[in-house]
């Protein structure tokens, strides 16, 4: 395949699409950048999905090859994402970072909430890491952010279905097996104040400056 180069590309349209100025003969596109790329549109998202399935080394390295399945995830959820929800490579296609709103029916209700993902080398066949970078008030999430995946991971399963599983926990939390016990306790007993805790979390943690974060355009 003959090299591209992004300098082919009209100047305004770059600067626009990745919100800075690009120098000929710098830097050049990184992963993260590709993957913003991805989120502006559909029809980007073909032409990203084209580079990709011709020049795979854009996103492997000389120490992490690269993780089809991974890919063929991160492809999928771009073609067809949730409702409320979003994903993007941070530095390499081993480490996401996604983005959820708080369903309407919650006390989660408008809140931006930011996740990072971390793939294994040995994905599907070692759960992913998922933390909240966003403090959430959850019986089932701890105070770091963290989840509790390893016990339900399977090797079919697919991170669609972990952040599906995980946006139903807004609207459905399992106080029966907590990561937080106190909180745990306040859902089953006082489930006012369970939920007042939790939209003033909401308020004050997962601001809708948040949003930014990706485009969804």
């Amino acid at each position: 395949m003959a090299q591209r180069s992004w300098s082919d590309l009209p100047r305004d349209l770059i600067d626009r699409i990745f919100r800075r100025h690009m120098k000929i003969g710098g830097k050049g596109i990184e992963p993260k950048d590709l993957a913003r790329c991805s989120l502006v549109c559909t029809t980007w998202r073909s032409v990203i999905a084209d580079i990709w399935g011709k020049n795979l080394s854009l996103l492997s390295s000389p120490h992490r090859p690269i993780n089809m399945r991974i890919l063929a995830e991160y492809q999928n959820f771009q073609r067809d994402p949730p409702q409320d929800c979003r994903v993007m490579f941070v530095d390499s296609l081993f480490h996401w970072e996604a983005i959820m709103i708080g369903p309407q029916s919650s006390p989660y209700a408008g809140g931006v909430f930011l996740l990072d993902i971390h793939f294994s080398d040995r994905h599907p066949f070692k759960a992913p890491k998922v933390t909240f970078q966003t403090k959430v008030y959850h019986p089932n999430i701890d105070r770091q952010g963290g989840l509790c995946l390893e016990t339900s991971w399977r090797p079919i399963t697919t991170i669609l279905h972990i952040l599906q599983v995980i946006y139903a926990r807004f609207n459905d939390p399992d106080p029966d097996d907590p990561i937080d016990f106190e909180i745990a306790h306040i859902y089953k007993t006082q489930r006012t104040q369970y939920e007042e805790r939790a939209r003033v979390w909401t308020k004050k943690f997962a601001t809708a400056s948040q949003i930014s974060a990706i485009d969804w355009s």
